[in-house]
């Protein structure tokens, strides 16, 4: 009897699960025409202009020229940061060789250091493409385990863990993370990149979403009665025993 009672003391003291803040989204509604402008949309490198929206969506564009564009939310510096959004890719040849091109990323006002880059890389398995993620570096740490098809309508998860320096990518029901870094003191801009490599694959985005989840802790009182619940749990089997 006094076991139960512990165990559901605890479980009535635990923290609630994390519930995220929603700190940005954009359904790209705007005219057709430029994305920079809208919504709270700014250029921080390249050809302003050429980043449009079309049929409300984001048309990232790869090739010359381009343009690279941030929207703003408030800084954050813990627990775990992630911009969920559709995309759909297309291009007239399969995605091949060491072609890899980061659309997506997180980083800091006053700094280019990019984290949390996701990348449309080569499929393995005889798809168009598929996505990597890197937590720091210009090309892919990891690729997801599946190859997808031009036209496919792909849910990202793009997060960054603050506590390991870690980006990471969730598609459907596969997780990839890049190399642990040295984490980022805060962070308060996604970026939507175009570039010019030698596959020049558009990618839509829409329905874009980003919050921030708190890791919650175990209090003290928590601990206390956890440990009073394995001190009663050993009591109890010496007794039976």
């Amino acid at each position: 009897m006094k076991m139960r009672i512990l165990i559901a003391l605890c479980a009535a003291l635990a923290p609630a699960a994390a519930s995220a803040a929603i700190l940005a989204s954009d359904d790209f509604s705007y005219p057709d025409g430029s994305l920079v402008g809208n919504g709270g949309w700014a250029n921080h490198s390249g050809t302003v202009g050429d980043l449009l929206v079309s049929g409300g969506q984001a048309v990232v564009e790869h090739g010359a020229p381009s343009e690279d564009a941030n929207l703003a939310f408030a800084p954050q510096s813990s627990g775990i940061l992630t911009a969920t959004f559709d995309i759909v890719v297309s291009d007239d040849s399969v995605i091949s060789g060491s072609d890899s091109e980061y659309f997506a990323h997180f980083f800091p006002t006053g700094s280019f250091n990019f984290v949390s880059r996701v990348d449309v890389v080569p499929g393995q398995f005889g798809g168009d493409f598929s996505l990597g993620i890197s937590s720091t570096t210009s090309t892919a740490e990891a690729t997801m385990p599946v190859d997808y098809n031009f036209g496919d309508t792909l849910s990202l998860a793009l997060s960054y863990d603050f506590s390991t320096g870690t980006g990471s990518l969730t598609v459907g029901g596969d997780t990839i993370s890049g190399n642990p870094s040295t984490p980022e003191a805060s962070l308060d801009l996604f970026a939507l990149r175009q570039s010019d490599s030698s596959n020049n694959e558009t990618v839509v985005v829409d329905n874009l979403v980003i919050s921030s989840e708190a890791i919650p802790e175990p209090g003290t009182a928590v601990l206390a009665l956890l440990s009073l619940a394995s001190v009663g749990a050993v009591s109890m089997r010496s007794r039976l025993g």
